[in-house]
């Protein structure tokens, strides 16, 4: 996983603004992106629960609706993956032995009504499920998951299409 979208929360988020978020509260969101070696999107934001593994330009976001006036929350994230894979991370996220999980608690500013994270691919990663716990202030707001799909060699990586279903155990 790459830390470079993870260190500052919302504002990292790979969207030029907010509006690819916005939901009504209680309404939570994953979106998807794909970005050139520049940086730069050439799919995405979409609405999906699948992404390729294709490292540094494959990145995924969760979305949490609160609602409410900007302000700061405590957020703590529970990620598990589907095995062993190298974490590109600072300090404040604590990744337990296995090397299949992290957990941090964060400061966060809610921003026309949410709070988000973004992971990006690294070529470490496994397929398969993704899952994310998220709570808010102490409280349980929402739980995620994605799914890491490797492509066969050769294949262009592309959002239309791809989906957990069927593809792992628990879809």
């Amino acid at each position: 996983m790459s830390g470079d979208a993870v260190r500052a929360g919302l504002l990292a988020t790979p969207f030029a603004s907010t509006a690819a978020l916005a939901a009504p509260p209680g309404e939570h969101r994953k979106l998807i992106r794909l970005r050139d070696a520049d940086g730069k999107t050439i799919e995405g934001p979409v609405r999906g629960d699948a992404f390729p593994l294709w490292p540094a330009r494959a990145c995924y976001t969760w979305v949490v609706h609160v609602g409410g006036a900007e302000r700061l929350v405590n957020v703590t994230e529970r990620q598990t993956t589907p095995g062993p894979t190298r974490f590109d991370v600072g300090a404040d996220i604590r990744i337990n032995d296995a090397s299949d999980a992290t957990e941090w608690t964060r400061r966060m500013v809610v921003r026309d009504g949410a709070v988000a994270h973004t992971w990006c691919v690294n070529d470490a990663d496994p397929p398969g499920e993704y899952h994310y716990r998220v709570d808010i202030d102490g409280r349980f707001v929402a739980a995620f998951r994605f799914c890491g799909i490797k492509l066969p060699e050769g294949a262009p990586p592309r959002l239309g299409g791809l989906s957990c279903a069927k593809r792992f155990l628990g879809s």
